[in-house]
């Protein structure tokens, strides 16, 4: 049994003229989306303001923060990261990249926050080591108290 289609009224596109534009179509698309996602709108890296003063109180036994105990290991509460430098300091920054606001990690090897995204780079003070982040993270002062416990508050 044989199929017969229609006539059709109008003009028919080669096939390959048809496939040339679906994929520069699809083409287009996808660069577009990418480059959205690194644009950079002429306003710079976003203000790293906090949106209010911070002061709390973490306990070093709680199971969630046992990663502190160690030389190197970090959490990351209220959008903040602190972590145990290798040298055995407590830090406490930002925990979000300034470049597109990405979750930052902790590399204790090279006593640096990492950007996974875009791989910015930050020295523990929080200064910009590496770009494209341009702003710094915003700083914390961590108090070590007798209890087992730290304080994390903003800087005076």
């Amino acid at each position: 049994m044989e199929t017969i289609l229609p006539a059709s009224d109008g003009p028919t596109m080669p096939r390959h003229e048809f496939f040339r534009l679906v994929g520069t179509s699809v083409g287009t698309i996808l660069l577009a989306r990418c480059m959205a996602g690194c644009a950079n709108d002429g306003a710079g890296d976003p203000n790293p303001s906090p949106e209010q003063a911070v002061d709390f109180v973490i306990n070093l036994d709680e199971k969630v923060n046992e990663n502190l105990k160690l030389k190197g290991g970090y959490v990351i509460i209220k959008n903040i990261i602190i972590a145990q430098t290798k040298d055995g300091q407590f830090v406490a920054v930002s925990a979000k990249c300034t470049h597109q606001g990405t979750q930052l990690v902790y590399k204790p090897t090279e006593n640096q926050f990492y950007c996974p995204l875009h791989l910015s780079r930050f020295d523990i003070t929080g200064k910009v080591v590496t770009g494209p982040a341009s702003q710094p993270l915003i700083r914390y002062a961590v108090a070590t108290l007798t209890n087992g416990t730290l304080r994390i508050q903003t800087m005076p």
